[in-house]
């Protein structure tokens, strides 16, 4: 689901979809593109302006008491419709973890994926994997 949403991104250069899930339900489904968010933007590190990942639009709008504890699937693919490392960003990884997404699952080439748990420790800087 991921992978067909990132075909439906309008964002050329990098096309990723994303697909938040708890309890066996889809929650969401996103992709990402070029417009600038201000949500993302108060989880961003460095200096510049946030656009809309995939994984802040899929958890956009949506009340805390649904993301928590979900687990957000994430897909990038090229042109010719491969898998690419999805592994979301430091601003997408604090924006899930500030909406309580406890697991993500990502892809690293073709056909395959990894998958790392967010830890619940807002003071923690590592990633559980």
């Amino acid at each position: 689901m991921a992978a067909r949403a990132a075909e439906q991104s309008e964002y050329e250069v990098f096309r990723h979809g994303a697909v938040l899930i708890r309890g066996g339900s889809v929650l969401n489904i996103s992709s990402n593109s070029n417009n600038h968010t201000s949500f993302g933007q108060r989880f961003r590190l460095d200096p510049g302006r946030a656009t809309h990942h995939a994984e802040t639009a899929c958890i956009l709008g949506l009340d805390k008491s649904i993301t928590q504890g979900s687990t957000v699937y994430v897909a990038r693919i090229n042109r010719q419709g491969e898998w690419k490392m999805s592994k979301p960003c430091s601003m997408c990884h604090e924006a899930m973890r500030f909406v309580g997404v406890k697991k993500v699952v990502y892809t690293t080439a073709p056909g395959e994926w990894e998958s790392y748990k967010i830890l619940e420790d807002m003071n923690e800087t590592t990633v559980g994997y």
